[in-house]
């Protein structure tokens, strides 16, 4: 088994964390794990993203980078970012992207319209059927998307197997030791969002 997962979104969204708990799961069960963050101005709400990879066989020699086309999942938490990152995503691969737009202010001042979460999918539909719009997404952002992620890969298992809200909600509890209770909880309800959204 090997997978490749594209995470985008914005300094300050926890994309990075977001990143780590994955690779920290997989790590924790026996998976060979490639993990790269690029922030670029990440401290300014700037562009933010990380490429996991995740091998059953040990053995297996990681590329430096992602390529075009590289990626079994892609992860958005900006409506913008994932548009900028199609090209990244494996054709018939999977999306979820949360519904959060940060449009720029030179788009408001030209009185331009951002693009929704249902033209998104309209774009994405070029390449893939499997995605998955967060409509509600709660705060925090990464930890929610986490839950609704696990949730959906229990009905996709084919997607990234092994992954499952209840080993997701350990690797939390391993790694997140500041507002544990409160990132539990959200955790949980995107669980169950994911659960509804997947219709499973």
């Amino acid at each position: 088994m090997f997978k490749s997962i594209f995470v985008t979104g914005l300094g300050g969204q926890g994309v990075i964390t977001f990143a780590k708990l994955i690779a920290g799961y997989a790590s924790d069960q026996g998976l060979k794990v490639s993990l790269f963050n690029s922030k670029g101005m990440a401290q300014r709400g700037g562009r933010v993203t990380s490429e996991i990879r995740i091998s059953s066989d040990h053995n297996f020699v990681y590329g430096a980078r992602l390529s075009a086309g590289g990626a079994d999942i892609l992860i958005g938490m900006e409506i913008g970012e994932a548009v900028n990152s199609l090209s990244f995503l494996k054709t018939g691969g999977l999306v979820l992207l949360i519904n959060h737009a940060f449009v720029p202010t030179s788009m408001i001042l030209r009185k331009e319209t951002y693009p929704s979460i249902d033209q998104v999918r309209e774009v994405f539909s070029q390449k893939t059927d499997r995605f998955f719009g967060v409509a509600e997404p709660k705060h925090p952002y990464n930890v929610f998307l986490l839950g609704v992620l696990g949730a959906i890969l229990e009905s996709l298992p084919e997607a990234l197997p092994g992954f499952t809200c209840k080993g997701l909600e350990q690797t939390i509890k391993l790694s997140l030791k500041r507002d544990l209770e409160e990132n539990l909880r959200v955790f949980q309800e995107g669980c169950v969002y994911g659960v509804q959204l997947s219709g499973s």
